[in-house]
């Protein structure tokens, strides 16, 4: 399924911080290299429709209930690797990087990752100084029912209300 022409009702794509343009084997290659988890197909699909451009990410705004707009990115396959070695060289939990694969934040205090946690294999979502798999909290399952089917919208873009040890 091709995610950006199934976009959820909720999310519209911010068109001053993207260009959209297919591409980016080589940099495709090297995240599925990096990687030190298997990938989906459908989050590798999107890394091939987006990462031919020297943009970053693509931004899809989100239209609150109160009238506010959120944001979430998801990275190139540059920027996957490009945030992979900014992020462990700032934080030093091994276990993290051994076992996650970062894809994108909410252009603050999120970042977006897949990993097996808790609540199994999918997305999930932690503040950028922490990274901690056990203490996340899972969006969806995949990339799809993220961003087609509406699924964890809302936890992707809530403060959480525990604290964190």
């Amino acid at each position: 399924m091709d995610i950006l022409k199934n976009l959820n009702s909720r999310l519209t794509i911010d068109s001053d911080l993207v260009e959209i343009v297919p591409g980016g084997e080589e940099d495709i290659k090297e995240v599925i290299e990096q990687s030190p988890i298997q990938l989906p197909e459908d989050y590798l699909n999107f890394l091939h429709a987006i990462s031919g451009s020297k943009k970053s990410c693509i931004t899809f705004l989100v239209d609150k209930s109160d009238d506010s707009t959120l944001s979430i990115s998801i990275w190139s396959a540059r920027y996957s690797l490009e945030a992979l070695e900014e992020f462990s060289d700032s934080i030093s939990d091994d276990e993290f990087f051994d076992n996650a694969w970062m894809i994108g934040d909410d252009l603050g205090d999120f970042v977006y990752y897949y990993a097996e946690g808790k609540e199994g294999f999918g997305l999930y979502r932690d503040e950028a100084g922490i990274l901690c798999i056990e203490k996340a909290e899972k969006i969806a399952d995949s990339l799809t029912d993220f961003l087609v089917k509406g699924i964890g919208i809302d936890v992707a873009l809530t403060y959480p209300i525990r604290k964190r040890n």
